[in-house]
């Protein structure tokens, strides 16, 4: 006996098999069209159309209409480079947008602990957004100890990589990257940058990039749109074939369900 699933899940599947066909900012027919082409009700196509756009595919806005979205960007964490670098060296054209930046912020007990500031110190904020082809893809807050958070012009971050900066400012490489990733309900704040409805999922990678030495030079969180992008990993499988996880670049030292790397390049 066959198995039956709701009549807007196999439209979904019709569709999207269409979609994945046709040009980026491509427009599809109306829902009353797509009804009578199909032979189900509007109600039906317009929670087809739900989940298609739920998963990036399509965008929908009235008095526009549907139409295809851009392709997702891929975010390569292994080898790990910057946000920068990583769009680059795929050719991908994309823009920085400075929300704001408080120099003189209250940290929270976590940044607090994260970058070993003292009882009454305070901390950079700075807060921007990443867009690829006018479509936000991810949110960063970072938080900076004051030493650098007295030197930094945040607008250079919006024409030169955040990594470089930082590295000029503190007078030496970063060698190290204590990264988390998680899913997550998106904040209010964060879902405002983000331009999504309060509590949607989104991919969070909290990090703190320390020196040599190590000492914290920045800790925050970047949160990407799940329905804009997607994450390339490339890892050794067996880490007894060379003595411990590895990739092409320097692999993390663990790998929990929580996922928890230290690295020796730039997040």
């Amino acid at each position: 006996m066959s198995e039956r699933f709701p009549l807007y899940l196999v439209l979904a599947a019709k569709l999207e098999r269409l979609v994945v066909t046709l040009a980026p900012n491509s427009l599809l027919p109306t829902e009353q069209q797509m009804a009578k082409r199909y032979g189900v009700s509007r109600v039906t196509v317009r929670s087809a159309l739900d989940l298609l756009e739920r998963n990036g595919l399509v965008t929908r806005l009235r008095g526009r209409g549907t139409t295809v979205s851009p392709r997702k960007i891929t975010r390569h964490f292994s080898p790990l480079h910057s946000f920068e670098k990583d769009l680059a060296s795929q050719g991908v054209a994309f823009e920085t947008q400075i929300m704001s930046y408080d120099p003189v912020a209250a940290p929270s007990d976590s940044i607090r602990e994260r970058l070993c500031l003292a009882e009454r110190e305070t901390v950079g904020c700075l807060s921007l957004v990443r867009l690829v082809e006018d479509r936000i893809v991810c949110h960063d807050l970072r938080h900076y100890p004051p030493k650098i958070a007295r030197q930094l012009d945040p607008t250079l971050i919006e024409r030169r990589d955040a990594s470089d900066i930082l590295e000029s400012l503190a007078g030496a490489p970063v060698a190290d990257v204590d990264w988390e990733s998680e899913i997550v309900s998106a904040s209010g704040d964060v879902a405002m940058a983000l331009q999504i409805a309060p509590r949607t999922l989104v991919l969070a990678n909290t990090y703190t990039w320390r020196l040599e030495n190590g000492t914290p030079v920045e800790a925050g969180t970047i949160s990407y749109r799940n329905d804009r992008c997607k994450f390339r990993y490339e890892l050794r499988f067996n880490p007894d074939l060379d003595g411990g996880l590895a990739d092409s670049g320097s692999g993390p030292t663990r790998m929990p369900g929580k996922r928890t790397v230290k690295r020796r390049e730039r997040s």
